[in-house]
């Protein structure tokens, strides 16, 4: 039975570099609806924009009722990568691949977060090439925007830093 396998996924921003990446457990009925949330949870973002999957040649901004389509409807053996973008503007890219299919733990807390590394980029800095560019200008002192900057991410934007147990608790209490 489908729902009590789990499916460990592995969520990559796209052309970050270095990566910046999170290995997920899921439930194999988690819809993609729901996985948005985990995602958004995952990841870091705070669920300001619009989002959409490209799985094949479909796209749930076109075909809504894919949302509600559990993961094990849509993961096949020829189909275990899809895309899911998040706010069209920044055009912040992810993939989603499907690393293993595992039986479920009884005493397991799904969704969970296994591990993952770097900081989420903040929300609204121009997509992977503004984030890049954001790095280059907190990394100089002697940039002109620096401070303007660093006063925009809140003055304590560590981006080596992930922090697996605030996203686990985000995770388990919604």
């Amino acid at each position: 039975m489908a729902n009590d396998r789990i499916y460990q996924v592995k969520l990559t921003l796209t052309d970050s570099e270095p990566s910046i990446w999170r290995r997920l457990l899921v439930s194999a009925n988690t819809s993609l609806e729901e996985l948005h949330r985990i995602v958004q949870i995952a990841m870091g973002w705070q669920n300001l924009s619009s989002y959409h999957y490209r799985i094949g040649k479909q796209r749930s901004d076109t075909e809504p009722c894919l949302l509600q389509m559990p993961l094990n409807e849509i993961i096949r053996d020829d189909l275990v990568r899809f895309c899911y973008v998040y706010d069209l503007r920044d055009g912040w890219f992810h993939t989603i691949e499907v690393e293993m299919i595992l039986p479920a733990d009884p005493q397991g807390n799904y969704p969970h977060c296994v591990t993952g590394e770097l900081r989420c980029p903040p929300e609204g800095c121009g997509g992977i090439w503004g984030y890049n560019e954001l790095l280059e200008i907190l990394d100089d002192p002697d940039d002109p925007q620096h401070l303007v900057r660093w006063d925009e991410v809140g003055g304590d934007f560590d981006p080596e830093y992930f922090d697996l147990g605030l996203v686990n608790m985000q995770l388990h209490s919604g």
